[in-house]
């Protein structure tokens, strides 16, 4: 039997197949009592219904995936830092991730701060303050610290700065001494305040 035999013979048998099985169907939708024998499917009835079996898993690929927009960057402006650049914030980084580690909710997440180091002197610096509301002061621990963040504070002032800053400082520093000292002279001398972190 040649292959365009045995190929129009199987279309043959295959129609036989459905014929028999709609005749068999009850027209009220009620199935009879005999089963009827599986048909055989042809390779184009196959084709259709794995298309068809596949039809969502494609429209699911082909939408778009969910994504959670990210949480957005709190911004801090520092100032008192001997200049601007990465390693900079990741000073400033480290030094809340310090104070995170030690239960300071405020703090929270340190990679969730947009950190922005600026000059004390910088002439953008009254626009800045229009629109940044949250402000730091970084605070070393050398011995000329004390007149090196007062000059900064008074830079600050002469320049339109802003009026309210957070102390950021080491978290073993004592408030007693440099701390408090430059609190009381800001706010005296410049009417800023200087707010220091509760230990």
């Amino acid at each position: 039997m040649s292959g365009q035999d045995q190929a129009a013979g199987l279309r043959k048998w295959a129609d036989l197949q459905r014929q028999q099985r709609d005749a068999e169907e009850d027209p009220s939708g009620v199935e009879s009592d005999e089963a009827a024998p599986a048909a055989a499917v042809t390779a184009e009835e196959a084709a259709a219904h794995a298309q068809e079996a596949m039809a969502p898993t494609i429209a699911a690929a082909a939408e778009p995936a969910t994504v959670t927009p990210p949480r957005p960057k709190r911004p801090l402006v520092v100032v008192g830092l001997p200049h601007a650049g990465a390693a900079q914030v990741d000073k400033v980084r480290g030094r809340l991730g310090q104070w995170s580690a030690l239960g300071r909710q405020w703090a929270g997440d340190p990679q969730d701060w947009e950190i922005q180091v600026v000059m004390a002197d910088s002439p953008s610096l009254a626009a800045l303050t229009k629109e940044r509301s949250r402000w730091a002061l970084w605070i070393s621990s050398d011995a000329e610290a004390f007149a090196t963040m007062y000059r900064v504070l008074r830079q600050l002032r002469d320049h339109g700065g802003p009026r309210q800053l957070l102390a950021l400082h080491e978290p073993h520093l004592p408030r007693q001494g440099l701390l408090d000292n430059l609190r009381d002279a800001a706010a005296h001398y410049l009417d800023i305040e200087l707010l220091l972190l509760a230990r």
